[in-house]
């Protein structure tokens, strides 16, 4: 029986920073990789002038998708063809077709019809948080959860919450300004955070599952430059050095909201297809 993941992100690129090594580990294992993303990203700035804006930014970050799942061996990707909605606040939050202004039923549904198309076992999206608070990112893990919810008998057998461990991010931003790579402040930790600086992450005793990815990360490095609008050269994340990277990128990080797993207790899973025949 060949297993399938689907993934729920909301923009382009999300896919391959969040879980990148885990969609081309699964792909290059035989697993079926389905790829929903909520909207085509079309607020996003455009760091290189050079690039081609001729159909908009939304048609240049989908070919950018397009490309990257295709390093990461996705085999399908689907839209929902919502819009964009900005940054928290921002006036687009509310625009007609903004995927935050969306009617939450009405989103759940196209889901639902894309669950039942292709019966995954497992469901990966973001945490209650949306990861770092993006107005579609927090909308895409409800639109999931209902959907989820709402799938019945094709309901997937496991669903699972992408997490950034505190652990992790804190670790992350030491590394990267240990050689000189500033990372945003709202990615630091502690005190040198800054006043009024929210970390990004998790307590650590919310991940329940870790992914070894470490053979794929050069793919996802490889996939993460495809999406050159947002991923300029000197983009934090593509100024890591590679043996960096490697061990940084090692892991990616999930919290099984529900399902079975064959971990022993207390121990962390390291398959998202745990438990499942």
């Amino acid at each position: 029986m060949t297993h399938t993941l689907l993934a729920v992100h909301a923009h382009p690129d999300d896919e391959t920073i969040s879980m990148g090594g885990t969609l081309a580990r699964y792909s290059a294992e035989g697993v079926r990789t389905v790829v929903v993303t909520c909207t085509s990203g079309d607020l996003g700035e455009v760091a290189d002038p050079c690039l081609p804006l001729d159909a908009g930014v939304g048609s240049l970050r989908d070919r950018e998708l397009a490309a990257a799942a295709h390093c990461l061996g996705v085999s399908r990707l689907a839209n929902l063809g919502y819009f964009d909605s900005g940054m928290a606040g921002w006036p687009e939050n509310h625009r007609p077709g903004a995927f935050f202004a969306a009617d939450l039923a009405e989103a759940a549904d196209r889901l639902v019809e894309l669950i039942r198309q292709e019966r995954p076992q497992v469901l990966v999206t973001y945490d209650e948080s949306g990861g770092y608070g993006h107005p579609d990112h927090i909308k895409a893990h409800q639109m999931a959860v209902a959907a989820f919810a709402a799938s019945g008998q094709a309901r997937p057998a496991k669903l699972y919450f992408v997490r950034i461990p505190l652990g992790w991010s804190r670790e992350f931003v030491r590394a990267l300004r240990e050689i000189g790579i500033d990372a945003p402040a709202s990615a630091a930790a502690g005190a040198d955070a800054g006043p009024g600086v929210d970390e990004i992450g998790v307590p650590d005793r919310l991940v329940t599952t870790a992914i070894e990815v470490r053979e794929y990360v050069a793919i996802k490095r490889a996939a993460l430059a495809q999406h050159a609008s947002q991923m300029p050269p000197d983009h934090f994340l593509m100024r890591m050095p590679p043996a960096l990277a490697a061990r940084l990128w090692r892991y990616e990080y999930f919290s099984r909201q529900h399902g079975p797993t064959l971990a022993p207790p207390g121990e962390l899973e390291t398959d998202l297809f745990s438990g499942l025949t």
